[in-house]
């Protein structure tokens, strides 16, 4: 049936598109590389000169398949204009594995490309996949990204989908439309990101991440991105409408920790919001209060906000709200993150006979689960699932949960984010 309705999108989803031609995955567990797509389709060539994959058609993956994508390799989407531009992307119903090295950054668009109409491509779209992070865009280099459709010129839209995006530069991304724009990264539905040292710059009349819900009274389903250590530079230049004036460029969702937004070559937004909101509830209610230049409009909270960019392999240390380690333990990340069904917590004892407990919390600070308690654990590395129960066996609701691994007297926090 899941199967059914992907290729009924997918049908809707050509009907609406002015290209011409697309390559389509075969939905049958496959994963591809890009020189795979080379031998499967007359439409996507390698230029040995240029060294890069030249690519004149969409390329659809379907739910079941994958397409990575190596590091260090470049993928050039061509473009024409006279009439309706006909403008090539990637979409994504299955995933998308794109990860890079910080020597060999992934390129995806026109190496040389700016703000010149000749040099666009339609992005990437996900749509009702990736629900716990199994795509990823790592050390990737997003350039000149844009679409025909007005309110969908975009970098990456993400519908009912939470890739993981993360050490990525999106850049050269604009849009003519003064009471609408741009977006780098669009979230629709049920989409929770983890978005982690990108860096956005040398975006025109656009914002840089965009919350929009299918109802805009629903609160359950929003959308709410996990953004962490990123730069929003000077030169993203926010859209101007009624409800986001003054160039703000973070809309109505999204937990931002220890990001930069510059707003000048000197100033930047280090405001905390009002009212000021950092747990992580769920409720868009934090608004910059900068004077000059608000750079964000009710999202969900907002901690630690930075007074200087990034610098990705230098201060990345100092993004971490709490320590990660004590004299007596090593807290580590839990994996999936987002999930809907379990994650696995994974912590270090460095010495034997150690008595540890772990907590999962809610953002108001109330404990709803109690995996370890006084226990004692041997030196060396565990593992504990939670199957997303509060202590009462019912299903937590989605949202942004802490949990905490305690031990004599020292506490260690991560947070771990549920889906639905």
């Amino acid at each position: 049936m899941k199967t059914l309705l992907t290729l009924a999108l997918l049908i809707l989803l050509l009907s609406f598109n002015h290209t011409t031609s697309a390559w389509t995955s075969s939905n049958e567990g496959v994963c591809y590389t890009m020189d795979t797509l080379v031998m499967l389709s007359d439409s996507i060539i390698y230029n040995t000169t240029d060294q890069m994959y030249v690519v004149d058609c969409d390329i659809i993956i379907l739910e079941n398949d994958t397409l990575k994508i190596l590091p260090g390799e470049i993928v050039k989407f061509l473009s024409y204009s006279g009439g309706p531009p006909i403008r090539f992307e990637i979409i994504v119903y299955g995933n998308l594995i794109a990860i890079g090295e910080k020597d060999k950054t992934i390129i995806l668009g026109d190496p040389d490309a700016n703000f010149s109409e000749g040099h666009k491509w339609k992005g990437i779209k996900y749509i009702n996949t990736s629900q716990n992070g199994e795509s990823v865009l790592k050390y990737c280099d997003i350039i000149s990204a844009t679409s025909t459709q007005v309110f969908l010129e975009k970098a990456i839209y993400c519908e009912n989908s939470s890739p993981i995006i993360d050490h990525c530069v999106i850049q050269y991304l604009g849009s003519s439309e003064f009471e609408g724009g741009a977006f780098a990264i669009g979230l629709v539905g049920q989409s929770y990101p983890i978005i982690t040292f990108c860096t956005f710059q040398n975006i025109f009349n656009g914002v840089a991440v965009w919350c929009n819900p299918y109802n805009i009274q629903d609160t359950v389903n929003y959308p709410s991105p996990l953004l962490v250590g990123c730069n929003f530079m000077a030169s993203v230049q926010g859209f101007h409408w009624p409800q986001a004036s003054f160039d703000k460029i973070i809309l109505y969702g999204g937990f931002l920790d220890n990001c930069y937004f510059g707003v000048g070559s000197v100033f930047c937004d280090t405001t905390l919001g009002n009212p000021i909101d950092t747990l992580g509830d769920g409720i868009c209610n934090t608004t910059s209060t900068y004077e000059l230049k608000p750079r964000f409009l009710l999202v969900d909270g907002v901690v630690n906000p930075r007074s200087a960019p990034l610098i990705t392999g230098i201060n990345e240390d100092e993004t971490e709200i709490l320590p990660t380690a004590s004299k007596y333990l090593v807290l580590n990340n839990n994996y999936p993150n987002p999930f809907s069904q379990y994650t696995t917590i994974k912590f270090e004892v460095k010495n034997s006979n150690t008595l540890v407990s772990l907590f999962i919390y809610d953002s108001k600070g109330n404990c709803i689960k109690k995996l370890i308690e006084n226990s004692k654990y041997s030196e060396g590395t565990h593992n504990v699932n939670w199957n997303v129960k509060d202590e009462n066996g019912g299903f937590v609701q989605q949202g942004i949960y802490f949990y905490k691994l305690i031990s004599n007297g020292e506490m260690l926090v991560k947070k771990a984010i549920v889906i639905k």
